[in-house]
């Protein structure tokens, strides 16, 4: 392992700690709690300072033991900027082992971060508040004193006194129970294993659970899936599949899940998606709960994705863990696509791979092709500096750089590669290096030199393809979406594998790997695609001819471009036209070959890309219609087909496929759309026992074409389902479509109503989603975010991603 970087700002390692016993006990009246921690630590060379990580914690006191004999600290002193506490000793502290003991007080805030309360309503209405953790990256010490660092490993025991209606857990099984008072009882859990403070986590509230427990493992997993009172069945689809994950990942990864149980629970307030603490993840309740009688059908794949996602940390970044925050994006970006591999092996009818190419690819592409992008692989020494990578370059370029290795190494090497990096790291920390060694072990290839070019340096390539008598050149640059790179932009030389089909006879390199500035080769008469199945990460700009051929190869329904080539086909022209690569009618004119796509992986793409052209023009009102009636006859056909009923049986992916269009005909006002829309919404308003004439799955695109095409009375017919609604799916799916209003003070009211008591803070992005994709809104929205813009600030300082994401 490479030595430390001397630039980041870390404790000093002249005390280590090697395990901490920790009894927290919270106080929901006064939102306070009290903490005693006693930490066993190793003195490596004398000294008369300890310095730990504190943050908003008041120290009562701090004394050190060694041999029987007590050290009380003389001066403590608090650096607010590093979130740091120095004990000062009389006399030098000599090396060797000791006992750091410190009572102290914290907030039980609601920032989401570190130890906070979340409220809820009870049956009667009555708010009611649980307490959760929320650690990653650097709130550990929020909670607790301690050397909060993900290098910095120890053991954990760990105590909740707890009132004694209430229920607490932890990241391990509870050793035991006792009463302290009647009306208090101490719960008491197992030691940990070695692990980092990011990774802890415990939970206080009125619980109930569901459980099942792994067949498969030599020593079985009890698994639990916790909610609040009334919501436990929501959990049954997420239970369903986690045993099944924990299987399919303990064979994949040759070592069996370490711990007795996994715990996962729904908490109403959370800031990121989820949280993979070591048996004990927490989740925002749309990610784990699913009702299959009134959820809309995506928040499945959702939950199955998020539970996935979490479980693959669970030994990609909690058995092993990264050695510092540089290689965060290892941690996400590994079980973003690890995760899509286990839905993929649970569903294959979902065709997850497929979506894959058309979300996270797409978001890394998009994102990396900024003059402001970064690095997958970006030095951080500061730890206030951390919140700024957990971003799509990190989980989705990430994600999609290693899909591109373990498709290049092939599948089975690069999981034979990832087995032996987990055996040899187990219980430590480790880098992007080690990983690259153990993949070059394995497959007898330099993987550090392969990736060198996609995970140190910013951006993505673009290849620029010209014909010439049966002869292809290629030639790579660096893509930005301004179009505008300098010669300093475009240094990069990457490897690109280029994936050409049908395979070229003078390409001699079966992994068609593109190592220079350019390349020619010669291709056979007819269509041909780069990038085939979209595995590697880059832009194909085609000269016009190659995508007419493209085109009628597609309207043949030739097998040369199969699902995932067509939606990758959309996205890249649809990109190259917008960054002006190349004109747009080069976009519409492929589309028109299209017609006869019925898969909802390629109409989802095609609609949004579309979609995204006309908004552009939206304030041109010639071009905005004459890209509405294009829109309105590219789906006329299959609003046709599929209509608004959702038959007994269906396909997954059909039912998916319909709210895409209905929602396209209704973005470009489609009469008879509308007209249906109309028409259900208002049997839908006045008479309950209708409900079903809007399918949970259409109901948002149902609402927002109301919204779009009514006014006051429709708007105040959604408010009420929103501030009624029993399921935050439910409400999520009423704040998106309410930004579709058209009036400025409905607009007003709706943004008003995003940072009102009724709505959650994490969910001010739903609200703000609708009002940016809404032509009519979009400025106006803009302008009160700016207004706004200390509140926001203010608001969500502990929340960094979802300041960024109201931007």
């Amino acid at each position: 392992m490479a030595p430390p970087n001397p630039n980041r700002v870390v404790l000093p390692t002249n005390v280590t700690p090697s395990h901490y016993t920790l009894t927290i006990t919270p106080d929901f009246k006064e939102f306070t709690f009290r903490g005693y921690v006693e930490i066993d630590i190793n003195i490596n060379e004398p000294t008369k300072t300890i310095q730990i990580n504190t943050k908003e914690l008041t120290l009562k006191w701090g004394r050190v033991e060694i041999d029987e004999k007590t050290h009380e600290a003389v001066e403590t002193t608090f650096d607010e900027h590093r979130d740091t506490t120095t004990f000062t000793f009389e006399s030098e502290l000599p090396k060797g082992p000791a006992k750091l003991s410190i009572y102290y007080d914290g907030i039980l805030n609601d920032k989401m971060a570190g130890f906070y309360r979340s409220s809820y309503k009870d049956a009667e209405g009555n708010t009611k508040y649980m307490g959760v953790t929320q650690f990653e990256a650097t709130d550990a010490r929020r909670a607790f004193p301690c050397w909060d660092e993900p290098s910095v490993k120890a053991t954990f025991s760990i105590k909740l006194c707890v009132p004694s209606e209430l229920t607490a857990l932890s990241n391990m099984p509870v050793e035991q129970i006792t009463a302290v008072e009647p009306e208090e009882m101490t719960y008491h859990f197992e030691k940990t294993p070695v692990m980092s403070t990011y990774l802890i986590a415990w939970a206080v509230g009125d619980f109930e659970y569901t459980e099942t427990t792994t067949t498969k493992l030599k020593n079985p997993v009890v698994c639990r899936v916790y909610t609040l009172p009334g919501l436990k069945e929501q959990g049954r689809f997420a239970l369903e599949i986690t045993p099944k994950i924990l299987e399919y990942f303990s064979e994949i990864f040759g070592t069996d899940y370490p711990l007795p149980k996994l715990d996962q629970i729904a908490v109403p307030d959370f800031d990121m998606g989820a949280m993979e603490n070591w048996g004990l993840v927490t989740y925002r309740t749309v990610a784990l709960l699913f009702d299959e009688k009134t959820s809309d059908l995506r928040f499945k794949e959702q939950v199955a994705s998020t539970v996935a996602h979490e479980l693959a940390h669970q030994w990609f970044g909690n058995l092993v863990t990264m050695e510092w925050w540089d290689h965060l994006w290892l941690n996400e970006g590994f079980a973003t696509w690890v995760g899509t591999l286990a839905v993929d092996h649970l569903f294959p009818e979902w065709d997850t791979w497929s979506t894959f190419v058309v979300a996270d690819v797409q978001r890394g592409i998009a994102l990396d092709s900024l003059r402001s992008s970064h690095p997958i692989e970006v030095p951080v020494n500061d730890p206030h500096e951390i919140h700024q990578i957990f971003d799509a370059i990190s989980y989705s370029k990430g994600a999609s750089v290693i899909r591109m290795l373990s498709n290049w190494l092939t599948v089975d090497v690069f999981l034979a590669g990832i087995r032996r990096y987990l055996k040899r790291h187990e219980y430590q920390n480790a880098t992007s290096d080690d990983l690259w060694t153990a993949l070059s072990e394995e497959s007898k290839i330099d993987v550090g030199e392969f990736m060198k070019t996609w995970t140190r340096v910013i951006g993505v390539p673009i290849l620029n393809v010209t014909e010439s008598d049966g002869v292809i050149t290629v030639e790579q640059h660096r893509y930005l979406s301004t179009n505008d790179v300098k010669p300093e932009d475009d240094e990069t030389v990457w490897w690109i594998p280029l994936g050409v089909a049908p395979k070229p006879a003078s390409i001699a390199d079966p992994n068609q790997t593109l190592k220079t500035r350019s390349l020619q080769f010669e291709v056979a008469e007819g269509a041909y695609i780069f990038n085939k199945d979209y595995s590697s990460l880059f832009r194909t700009n085609y000269p016009a001819t190659a995508i007419t051929n493209i085109g009628k190869a597609i309207s043949d329904g030739s097998d040369l471009v199969g699902l995932t080539d067509r939606a990758g086909l959309v996205a890249d022209i649809s990109s190259l036209a917008k960054s002006g690569h190349m004109p747009t009618r080069n976009f519409l004119d492929l589309v028109q070959y299209y017609k006869g796509e019925e898969t909802y992986i390629v109409w989802e793409l095609l609609a949004a890309r579309v979609g995204e052209i006309a908004s552009i023009f939206s304030d041109n009102e010639r071009v905005y219609e004459g890209m509405r009636h294009f829109q309105r006859t590219l789906v006329d056909h299959m609003v046709q087909k599929l209509g608004w009923e959702f038959p007994e049986g269906e396909d997954y992916l059909t039912s998916r496929l319909r709210n895409v269009i209905l929602r396209t005909a209704g973005r470009a006002g489609h009469e008879a759309t509308v007209a249906e829309a109309k028409r259900r919404f208002a049997i839908f308003v006045s008479d309950p026992s209708q409900e079903s004439i809007l399918h949970p799955s259409i109901r948002q695109t149902a609402f927002e074409i109301v919204l779009t095409n009514g006014g006051e009375e429709e708007f105040q017919h959604v408010v009420k389902y929103f501030k009624n609604a029993p399921k935050q799916d439910q409400q999520v799916l009423a704040l998106l479509s309410l930004g579709f209003v058209q009036e400025k003070n409905l607009i007003s009211q709706v943004l008003e109503l995003a940072i009102s008591e009724f709505v959650r803070p994490q969910d001010i992005t739903y609200a703000l989603a609708g009002l940016s994709t809404n032509p009519a809104s979009r400025r106006q929205t803009w302008e009160w975010t700016k207004t706004n813009w200390e509140k926001l600030s203010e608001r969500y300082k502990s929340s960094m991603s979802i300041l960024g994401a109201c931007v």
